[in-house]
């Protein structure tokens, strides 16, 4: 009997006992949750991005809610990921949730940066992270970073009519896999020309006796559509930076180019030429003529290249009255836009081509080209010289042999042929007999094809047009249910673009123009763009709104 019970009680025991010791193990082993906030630097440069982190150590991610970052406020998130891990060293466990922002200050100073969420109930904060932002570097500091971005403009102060070059270049002493900015770049106020990309080039640089890599990131050239006082704005930039790393190649960095104040100034009235055009800047002008001697019939060239850091764009025709003497041929070459030195040049080649109508010494008066030049601040003019060409040979007489050869051939008679009809007759009642002219029977087919074709485009455009209303209706919808009036706007970019692919904000009034015209609403396009840009101060959506109706209604 007491054997019995011993037998019954020994694996009862056992069980109580490894019962009690995996509730202990599991009690030693269970930690507690942990939260933490950490970040690359706590001296950060204001347009130099740094990574935060937000860990979760050893809680349930589900039971976490309420997550906030006590002075986040006053720095810009360019992005937020997460990522989860699980560490096993020695049956030690730890499991980490890791919430990481890419952040840029938003201006200099001091901050404090503290985490807090709620948990199980409760409410738990991180350390606290005192973080100093200071001016960014550039490269006439003692020592400069290893990437930062270079925003130069070529002229703080211009005059209406001059154009002005933007050029932000970016240093590296890292490798770079790709680059780009991360905002679209628009200025108020201003027309914006890119330089195309390959023309951008990229070349060493050695600052501090250190080596950089200095790309051209994006260089443009501003022209603006009023006077005034302008701020270039703040542009966020990312550089993925090469890691070497099997898995990531590379990492992104964030940056921020700097802001610029512009000055656009207007012309002065006094002593304002009537025949100017409105160029202004320094311009040269070389003029070469090809020959000063010859003959009757030929021609002669003269060749005209002007150039400066003045707007050319105006700049269209160089002869504006007739050369007496002469018919005049005149062709323009073309427009070079370049930035050299970070200043902004252009140059424009035009060939005249002259033919004199009568022989003997014919002078060329000098002709004339009024600017104004932002160095004296005064109108000039720049001039072309006059010449004296001798044109030799006689001036033939009008012939007229050949008309009166032409009209005095003889007539050659023609014999006019009557052809008598044969008509075959059927004894077939049941059938019907059509006498049709061949070229009557081959115009009604052509007809006919061409009806049928028109059907089929007519159908097959139809079928498209109803597709194309359907996306059109979609943007029209957006348009109706906002009030906001940047929204507005943005939309009806998007209708223009999407109808005539043409965007408002990325070209020039006059390509809006051109495009625009054969559609007739080139004038009410412009009208809108004059009222949301000039207008700042007497915006109304409503009023927007009723003119944006107005071109939907041509358009749709």
């Amino acid at each position: 009997m007491i054997g019995k019970n011993y037998k019954f009680k020994i694996p009862f025991l056992i069980l109580i006992i490894a019962v009690v010791v995996l509730f202990t193990s599991g009690t030693v082993l269970a930690k507690e949750a942990e939260f933490r906030l950490d970040i690359d630097s706590l001296n950060m440069q204001k347009g130099v991005s740094a990574n935060l982190t937000f860990s979760i150590i050893n809680a349930n991610g589900n039971k976490c809610t309420d997550l906030e970052i006590k002075g986040l406020e006053n720095f810009e998130v360019l992005s937020r990921s997460q990522s989860n891990s699980t560490q096993i060293i020695n049956n030690d466990r730890t499991t980490t949730i890791n919430i990481n922002y890419i952040i840029m200050p938003k201006s200099t100073g001091s901050y404090s940066l503290e985490g807090s969420l709620k948990y199980q109930g409760d409410i738990y904060k991180t350390n606290v992270l005192n973080i100093n932002v200071s001016e960014g570097t550039n490269e006439s500091n003692e020592e400069a970073e290893d990437l930062f971005l270079k925003t130069t403009l070529s002229s703080k102060e211009i005059y209406f009519g001059q154009k002005v070059a933007l050029t932000y270049e970016l240093y590296s002493r890292y490798k770079i896999e790709d680059y780009g900015f991360l905002d679209e770049i628009n200025i108020d106020q201003f027309i914006l020309n890119d330089v195309s990309k390959d023309k951008l080039n990229a070349n060493y640089a050695f600052i501090n006796n250190n080596k950089y890599v200095k790309y051209e990131a994006r260089k443009m050239y501003l022209s603006p559509i009023k006077t005034g006082d302008f701020t270039i704005p703040e542009y966020n930039f990312q550089a993925n930076v090469g890691t070497g790393d099997f898995f990531s190649s590379s990492k992104p960095m964030y940056l921020k180019t700097d802001s610029k104040e512009l000055t656009v100034k207007p012309l002065p009235m006094h002593n304002k030429p009537v025949d100017f055009d409105g160029i202004v800047g320094e311009l040269n002008i070389e003029a070469t003529y090809d020959k000063n001697k010859m003959n009757y019939g030929d021609s002669l060239t003269l060749k005209v290249t002007a150039s400066g850091n003045c707007n050319l764009d105006n700049l269209s025709k160089i002869i504006k009255d007739d050369i007496p003497g002469f018919s005049v041929y005149e062709t323009e070459k073309g427009l070079e836009e370049s930035i050299d030195n970070n200043q902004y040049n252009a140059k424009k080649e035009f060939e005249i081509i002259l033919v004199p109508e009568k022989n003997g010494e014919l002078n060329i008066d000098p002709i004339y080209i009024s600017y104004f030049d932002t160095k004296s601040e005064s109108y000039k003019k720049a001039e072309i010289p006059g010449t004296t060409i001798t044109v030799t040979g006689d001036v033939p007489k009008d012939q007229q042999q050949g008309q009166k050869q032409y009209n005095n051939q003889e007539t050659v008679a023609i014999e006019k042929v009557k052809i008598e009809q044969v008509n075959y007759e059927t004894d077939d009642i049941d059938y019907v007999n059509l006498r049709i002219k061949k070229k009557n029977l081959i115009a009604f087919l052509v007809i006919l094809i061409i009806i049928v074709l028109g059907i089929i485009v007519f159908l097959y455009t139809k079928k498209n047009r109803q597709k194309e209303d359907s996306e059109l209706k979609e943007i029209y919808k957006q348009f109706r249910n906002t009030d906001d009036i940047n929204e507005i706007y943005n939309i009806f970019n998007s209708m223009i673009k999407y109808r005539y692919n043409i965007s408002l904000k990325a070209s020039s009034r006059s390509t809006i123009r051109d495009i625009l015209e054969e559609y007739n609403i080139a004038n009410e396009v412009l009208d809108i763009m004059h009222y949301f840009e000039v207008e700042k101060d007497n915006r109304d959506s409503k009023y927007l709104k009723e003119k944006i109706n107005e071109v939907y209604k041509i358009i749709k």
